[in-house]
């Protein structure tokens, strides 16, 4: 019998997690390393240092894509592996959302329009929707036989009217409610993740000296006299890991782990505020709960001439500690710093890191100011109440927002593999994800996941999704640091 293929992967977080998971199910030896401690904190928000997307208290889950049925569909085939994995666990689709031992919360969400009208991208995403015989789960709020449809469904509560400040004739947003979407418990499926992972026997280095990487080690190819191949890792502590394959999947920090894939990704920040409920208040406790508020989202303008959104925002229902929370997306800030002399790609030298963490908790003026006039419109009673909590959150954002996954051309003997550029939506996809992108792993081109087009290596693609901007741009905060 051929002894296990080896894999190191760099990175403890949804992508990481999920492809630990399905390696170890084809029978490879997999050791997951992370800088961050989560073996004591749990993959606690609150954890000092931590910095990972994946570490949150919750993500939206949603299978709106507008023209991209590819990622409709690895969706809708994610939702069916949360409901399931809930199911185990005694919980049916629509019973406790507030109990936080259930990963998926079905709360719906509603897609508010910037105007009273349908939006181009909303169009496009009901249209999808249609094409997969998903239509009836999508409740039109200014349609009649939606609103009927609703109300037979026990959706019509979460139908919510919302008055479009100085308009006249007096008018509301027309939006779109969507029955499929809602949110996942990130923090606790990453620390349920974990443990399934150990169990199944992946091994874990945790901490900033045996599980932080300080370098790939290297060696020349007995196959291709031009390329390095990659045998291992060091890490802080010195030690030396040999592995078959390394694979890189450490989030915004990714292009600093592998410089080559600079051209490809770019750290960025979204924007997060959040305010406390005190239970002994329960009219908003009640209110904002899952099981009578949905997820909403708002695009306060339409998409420019180019498509480019500036206008992303949202909330989630409270979570069973009380707190509400804000993201602002509409524009993902960046921390332009000088490259190392050997980046393959930069911009002015420069390219975008993650801040440090005692440098994340304060916002921008831009992201402060679409949050209150957010607030003011859908969340009346915390006008002029302070935010309990402000964070920039550092995502990895692609050239073209999908995901990052195959090997590393540069490197000799399919020695260095990637899966990163979540772009701010990997999270709900963790129960499938793993097995995708292993069957790319093992197959290369000849995978059979419908993904592989859209995540192979692409150097072809032109810098798009703001990352042509570069340092200076209207996105860089780097002079606060």
């Amino acid at each position: 019998m051929a002894e296990s293929k080896s894999v190191a992967i760099i990175g403890a977080g949804i992508f990481g997690l999920s492809l630990a998971v399905a390696l170890q199910d084809r029978n490879y030896k997999v050791t997951v390393f992370d800088r961050s401690q989560y073996d004591e904190n749990g993959y606690d928000p609150a954890a000092d240092g931590v910095q990972a997307a994946s570490v949150d208290h919750n993500k939206i889950f949603r299978a709106s894509y507008g023209t991209k049925l590819h990622y409709q569909r690895l969706a809708i085939e994610a939702r069916k592996a949360w409901v399931l994995g809930d199911e185990k666990h005694g919980f049916s689709e629509q019973s406790d959302l507030s109990n936080d031992q259930r990963l998926f919360v079905g709360s719906g969400m509603l897609r508010v329009q910037p105007s009273d009208v349908l939006g181009a991208l909303e169009k496009e995403t009901l249209a999808n929707m249609e094409r997969d015989g998903l239509r009836d789960t999508q409740f039109i709020k200014g349609k009649p036989e939606d609103h009927r449809r609703a109300e037979q469904l026990g959706w019509k509560d979460k139908l919510l009217d919302f008055e479009i400040p100085q308009s006249s004739p007096a008018s509301t947003y027309e939006a779109v409610l969507d029955s499929l979407a809602g949110f996942v418990r990130c923090s606790n499926a990453c620390a349920y993740y974990q443990n399934i992972a150990a169990d199944k026997g992946v091994e874990f280095c945790f901490g900033p000296d045996k599980g932080a990487v300080k370098s790939l080690v290297k060696s020349s190819s007995g196959v291709h006299s031009d390329k390095e191949r990659v045998t291992g890792i060091k890490s802080k502590d010195g030690k030396l890991h040999n592995a078959d394959v390394v694979v890189v999947a450490a989030g915004s920090f990714s292009t600093q782990i592998l410089p080559e894939l600079s051209y490809f990704l770019e750290s960025s920040a979204g924007s997060l505020a959040t305010f406390k409920i005190d239970p002994a208040n329960t009219e908003l406790w009640d209110k904002y709960s899952p099981e009578r508020f949905p997820v909403m989202t708002w695009k306060s303008v339409p998409r420019d001439s180019s498509g480019k959104d500036t206008g992303s925002i949202y909330v989630l229902p409270r979570t069973p500690e009380g707190l509400l929370k804000i993201g602002y997306r509409g524009i993902k800030f960046t921390n332009f710093q000088p490259a190392p002399e050997s980046t393959p790609f930069t911009q002015d030298g420069q390219w975008s890191v993650p801040l440090p963490p005692e440098m994340c908790s304060q916002l921008q003026e831009p992201a402060l100011y679409a949050i209150k006039q957010f607030v003011s419109i859908f969340l009346p009673e915390f006008s002029g109440v302070p935010f309990d909590s402000t964070k920039l959150c550092w995502y990895t954002d692609s050239l073209d927002n999908s995901f990052l996954i195959d090997y590393v051309p540069t490197y000799a003997e399919n020695s260095v593999f990637v899966c990163t550029g979540g772009s701010g939506h990997g999270a709900k996809f963790l129960p499938v994800l793993g097995e995708h992108a292993a069957d790319i792993i093992e197959h290369g081109d000849q995978s059979a996941s419908y993904m592989r087009p859209f995540w192979r290596w692409r150097p072809e693609v032109p810098r798009r999704n703001g990352l042509e901007e570069g340092p200076g741009g209207p996105r860089d905060i780097s002079h606060i640091s």
